[in-house]
């Protein structure tokens, strides 16, 4: 048994279902296609490059709040972006100065922004992935995403930022599914191999961006109380219009 295979059935047997597609005129809010999460305390927003680079216009929804958002840095190495917000965060995400480990697995937690609003029991809830032993430098894990995952944030269990959700990858491929709304995966919701932007290439983006962030190898939560509940606050829908 390969391990990932493994790893994905040590996950629990449920799984956290995404937000399903909708259309603008099915419903009284916009369709959320993807997520974010607040990097600072102005209110700039961290999300995948993939989610907001060819959109026409592009708005942000936070506790029913919907305003505009402009790309203020994307990179041209990772699939990742910044969106400039007018919306003022209660609290900010904090980057892990550390990676995730290399020689083992850690249980993460990453949701996207529509489905942790609803998410039953959320502040028992510690964790919903795996990460994936591997190479320095890379984050994956073993999750249930769906389409609109992309640019959520992964959790360790002390509430820091490890990284953002991009992609589904196909085992032994190179090769990966986009989880923006606006990209169909097959197999999504099923436990499988999902990447990561890192936060180290992160930081390093977000350093010749300008862009303002804090980091620490302190947890940012107690030992009793749910990353899930925190990515909640942290979270912010990405509509591409």
């Amino acid at each position: 048994m390969s391990r990932c295979a493994m790893l994905a059935l040590s996950l629990q047997a449920a799984w956290w279902p995404l937000a399903p597609v909708a259309s603008y005129a099915a419903a009284p809010a916009p369709a959320v296609q993807a997520s974010g999460v607040f990097i600072n305390m102005r209110g700039d927003v961290l999300t995948a490059r993939h989610a907001v680079s060819d959109c026409p216009s592009l708005f942000v929804v936070k506790n029913g709040q919907v305003a505009p958002a402009t790309v203020l840095a994307i990179s041209n190495e990772a699939d990742v972006a910044v969106l400039r917000t007018s919306l003022k965060p209660l609290l900010s995400a904090t980057f892990s100065e550390l990676p995730a480990p290399a020689d083992h697995s850690i249980a993460v937690f990453s949701e996207a922004y529509a489905e942790l609003q609803r998410l039953p029991d959320r502040a028992r809830l510690l964790g919903n992935a795996l990460t994936v032993p591997g190479q320095p430098g890379s984050l994956q894990m073993v999750s249930g995403a769906k389409p609109g995952t992309s640019g959520s944030a992964v959790l360790d269990g002390g509430g820091l930022l490890l990284g953002i959700v991009v992609e589904r990858v196909a085992a032994g491929s190179g090769g990966g599914v986009e989880l923006s709304a606006a990209h169909h995966a097959e197999r999504a919701g099923m436990a499988t191999l999902v990447r990561a932007v890192p936060a180290e290439g992160i930081k390093q983006f977000l350093q010749q961006a300008a862009v303002p962030y804090a980091e620490s190898r302190q947890a940012q939560i107690g030992p009793l109380q749910s990353p899930a509940s925190r990515a909640s606050t942290l979270a912010v829908g990405i509509v591409c219009g």
